[in-house]
């Protein structure tokens, strides 16, 4: 296990080693090719940026690069070529520092936080979903859908429509009352249902709350020891 972790971070230093080493060619391209290729890395910023400013650089660049070109073709004399060779090195590659960033997205857009709680919790329902569907014992003895009885695992909110007591389903999905009780009476009498479909075909529960709370319902096998009723408030 020790030589794995080292392994990899051996690997992960050598991938930053070469990524880095491949953007410090990058920004030298203008002084690599004389000036041919000084508008490379900011034509390459323009096409991710897709801004005026960039469009002016790319494109001034370009043409010091043509100048350059057509006067190395020419066969002008040395004094003449040093000018446009020297601009093109010194502004691609200005431009590449600045544009660097840019091209390789080494900044992340900052996600807000109340944004990214959002997100990981339906990554855990979804994780939790998948559990409940492939091994539903061990969805019942991780307590998901069941935020009423101890557990350590996190299923991100689900609600168990066949166990849950009235007081998880009213905070968890948000439904009236007098619904749940209702609902939890009934699906106690007839020992749970075989599925949402089962749920919303013969409980009566409007189609509008099932479909609002669709993210967070899951269904587990019914177990008449673990079900309860009664709305805290």
């Amino acid at each position: 296990m020790g030589r794995d972790s080292t392994r990899e971070r051996d690997t992960s230093v050598l991938t930053a080693a070469a990524r880095g080493l491949g953007q410090v060619l990058w920004m030298l391209i203008p002084v690599i090719s004389l000036s041919f290729l000084a508008f490379v890395p900011a034509t390459q910023t323009y096409w991710r940026a897709r801004t005026a400013g960039w469009l002016a650089a790319a494109a001034s660049l370009a043409a010091i690069s043509a100048v350059t070109i057509g006067l190395t073709a020419a066969d002008v004399d040395g004094s003449a070529l040093g000018a446009p060779v020297i601009v093109g090195a010194v502004g691609g590659v200005v431009a590449a520092a600045v544009g660097r960033k840019i091209v390789f997205g080494t900044e992340r857009p900052r996600v807000d936080p109340a944004v990214q709680r959002v997100l990981d919790e339906r990554e855990r329902r979804q994780a939790a979903r998948e559990i409940a569907e492939h091994d539903p014992a061990m969805a019942l003895e991780l307590g998901i859908g069941r935020p009423d009885i101890p557990t350590t695992y996190d299923d991100g909110g689900l609600v168990d429509l066949n166990n849950a007591p009235a007081s998880v389903i009213v905070h968890g999905l948000g439904w009236p009352p007098a619904v749940v009780e209702t609902f939890v009476a009934e699906r106690d009498a007839r020992h749970g249902y075989a599925s949402a479909t089962e749920i919303g075909a013969l409980s009566g529960i409007d189609p509008v709350l099932l479909e609002r709370g669709a993210d967070r319902i899951v269904v587990l096998p019914f177990l008449p020891s673990r079900g309860g009723r009664g709305v805290t408030p």
